[in-house]
């Protein structure tokens, strides 16, 4: 298995370092990108009533005479994209590779979202932003050409976790526009309560300091995330007790979800969460796919790995 870095430990100022070198990392590779030939890019910056929020479109290129901008281009599907980074890093840059390999894999439109982050910005930021973003694609498809009947969400683990928000609001919201047509979640988190009321699945334990993803880092950056939620202080708030937006499984809408695939790692603190959401998914009946890779650890798509092409291949197949 190819070597994979180990995460810094997460405090004040190692977040501060971490987001100051994820800004220097975006402007240098703005300044040198060089888009690929069989992929179109543009970059928006969408108004929503919480501010502007950047995306950046992946368009697959099914013929040079088929540009998106081309009258003859026809409407395809579409994957909306939410990033991943425990909420409070990551950006359209750092996972741009595998929104391009999602564009070449499915030939889906693939949009990222930058989202607004934590610790600035705080739950519900992060999928209200998302939610809106989804909203106007789905008002301007036409314009996108992007298939309204099949618009698609999904995300890498905190972005996972989004997109099932998106969901849950989706549902909530049926009068004000289409469900998404499919979920396409890559270890997700699925309990945050659970998480931060210290009630460890027998994973959490086993991979507790795990090289892509450790759960002291994981708890920092939920906190960051919900700094209100204290349960050392006594304190409870029952409006995050039971919230489905932050803790999906607990969701009373899962009999609702549209297909659902979710790609897992054996390796990761959040293998048994995944497995216990999967569960939820068959006892709601929901048509879902689950593939864990056994010695795979949290985040292993974004690396070279003999499973991650596996798991594009899944994802492929799927969609």
């Amino acid at each position: 298995m190819n070597k994979i870095p180990k995460i810094p430990r997460i405090n004040d100022g190692s977040l501060n370092i971490m987001k100051c070198t994820q800004d220097l990392y975006g402007k240098l590779k703005r300044y040198i990108k060089i888009n690929p030939d069989d992929i179109d890019i543009v970059n928006l910056k969408v108004n929503s009533p919480e501010g502007r929020i950047p995306i950046r479109i992946y368009y697959p290129r099914i013929s040079e005479t088929l540009k998106p901008d081309s009258d003859e281009a026809k409407a395809q599907g579409c994957l909306i994209f939410l990033h991943g980074g425990g909420f409070v890093i990551g950006s359209l840059e750092t996972h741009e590779n595998l929104c391009l390999k999602l564009a070449r894999e499915t030939g889906r439109i693939i949009i990222s979202v930058d989202y607004k982050l934590a610790p600035k910005h705080i739950y519900p930021a992060a999928i209200r932003d998302s939610y809106c973003i989804y909203y106007y694609v789905c008002k301007n498809h036409k314009a996108l050409k992007i298939d309204i009947e099949d618009i698609a969400i999904g995300g890498t683990s905190a972005g996972g976790n989004i997109a099932l928000g998106v969901m849950e609001m989706c549902l909530r919201r049926k009068n004000r526009g289409n469900i998404p047509s499919a979920l396409v979640l890559q270890y997700p988190v699925t309990d945050i309560e659970s998480i931060l009321m210290n009630e460890y699945t027998p994973s959490a334990v086993e991979n507790a300091q795990g090289h892509t993803l450790t759960m002291e880092a994981l708890n920092k950056m939920l906190k960051y995330y919900i700094p209100y939620f204290d349960k050392e202080a006594g304190e409870q708030y029952p409006h995050l007790l039971g919230n489905p937006y932050l803790s999906p499984a607990k969701s009373e809408l899962i009999f609702q979800y549209p297909r659902v695939i979710m790609i897992s790692a054996g390796k990761d603190p959040l293998r048994d969460d995944n497995r216990l959401f999967a569960q939820m998914l068959a006892q709601n009946g929901v048509e879902f796919e689950h593939h864990e890779y056994v010695q795979m650890p949290h985040a292993f798509m974004s690396f070279d790995f003999e499973e991650t092409d596996k798991a594009f291949e899944k994802i492929k197949d799927f969609l």
